[in-house]
């Protein structure tokens, strides 16, 4: 058994952690992601990982690869460890939640989601590298948080070469792992009107905010448990003066179910017009809890029991990486990063005392995970 890890023994990771906040990294900030990745990079090689050459599948993905075989000693499919580098957070959000240390949390910009569970996943293989039976496979991307839109083809071609799969996202909140996820949809509405000058001729137009304003509201209001449909991004119109031809949305929705997710579609053709346009931009596939899922949570369970930690199999509304991993029916664990709050806001922080028995739980699994049958 790896035991759970003094908290003075963890200031390396800690100060890992503190170079990966204060490195920011918004989804949609380039520049700021190649940063990211090349720190990245630095912090793999720095551990002893063999780092894969900036490939054109990899630039194009926005992602960097990782192994750690020991020296060549370790063959056959490997664990796959899968992180996401990105961040909700713009630049400068560090103004408004600078890294620090209060108490027993570490607060900061994606400290939580999920920047805190590649570090736990890190320490967690430095811990278990002497242990492990098989290789392990760090897979970190660059667009998560948006869908994963550059990244899905490489990371279903890993995971079927993958004997398992593991996601450091955040615990639940009850600490609990994650073996089943909903279904993630998003919607790109786009509504079109016809201008006129706001000021003299109002009633000549006919507003595209209107419209779309009309459709956020009708369709909000038909979320119900289970199906929840929420717009995050608005726009539209571009002067005062004129009545806005052109408004445009995206929209998230989450299905707990197959059952659900059709009700979804059918809400939302139900809303489309020839003044309202509504697609599909993509979509996280549901995940259903398969045997593999199940003896993967086995493990954790009983090491977790070792190791005095408490445990609980969730299925989770929100959506990870592990949705295109465990749909496939690899076998997937997720939510095996360290316990917080805060995600997505201005006080996203991370419970320091979660980390050193979360780092065991994962070392333990990376160890033990070698033994469980797979389908390689």
């Amino acid at each position: 058994m790896i035991p759970v890890p003094d908290p003075t023994d963890l200031a390396p990771a800690l100060d890992r952690l503190r170079r990966l906040v204060l490195c920011e990294t918004p989804s949609y900030a380039p520049d700021a992601l190649a940063a990211g990745l090349a720190l990245m990079r630095a912090e793999l090689a720095a551990d002893g990982l063999a780092v894969a050459p900036d490939t054109a599948d990899l630039a194009a993905a926005g992602a960097v690869r990782a192994t750690y075989d020991r020296g060549g000693t370790l063959d056959g499919p490997p664990i796959l460890i899968l992180g996401h580098l990105d961040t909700v957070h713009p630049v400068g959000e560090l103004a408004a939640n600078p890294w620090r240390i209060d108490g027993d949390r570490a607060f900061g910009p994606g400290i939580l989601d999920m920047k805190g569970g590649i570090v736990l996943a890190l320490e967690a293989l430095r811990r278990a590298g002497p242990h492990l039976t098989r290789p392990v496979e760090i897979l970190i991307t660059s667009d998560e948080e948006i869908g994963s839109p550059r990244s899905r083809g490489l990371i279903e071609a890993r995971a079927k070469a993958a004997a398992c799969i593991l996601v450091p996202e955040p615990a639940r909140d009850n600490g609990g792992l994650v073996v089943g996820r909903h279904a993630i949809l998003r919607f790109a509405l786009s509504a079109s009107g016809r201008p006129a000058h706001a000021g003299r001729d109002p009633a000549r137009g006919d507003s595209a905010i209107h419209r779309l304003a009309r459709a956020v509201v009708a369709l909000e209001g038909r979320s119900v448990p289970g199906a929840s449909l929420s717009v995050g991004v608005i726009g539209g119109g571009l002067w005062v003066n004129c009545v806005p031809e052109r408004a445009a949305a995206e929209m998230l929705c989450v299905a707990a179910d197959d059952a659900r997710r059709d009700e979804i579609l059918r809400i939302v053709a139900g809303e489309a017009d020839d003044r309202l346009a509504i697609d599909l931009a993509s979509e996280r596939p549901l995940w259903r809890t398969g045997p593999g899922d199940r003896a993967l949570y086995g493990a954790a369970q009983a090491i977790a029991a070792e190791l005095g930690i408490a445990v609980s199999p969730e299925v989770s509304g929100g959506g990870s990486d592990g949705n295109f991993t465990g749909a496939l029916g690899r076998p997937t664990l997720d939510g095996l990063g360290p316990c917080g709050a805060g995600l997505h806001a201005h006080d996203e922080h991370l419970d320091l005392a979660s980390l050193g028995p979360r780092i065991a739980l994962m070392a333990n699994l990376l160890a033990r995970v070698g033994d469980l049958p797979t389908s390689d």
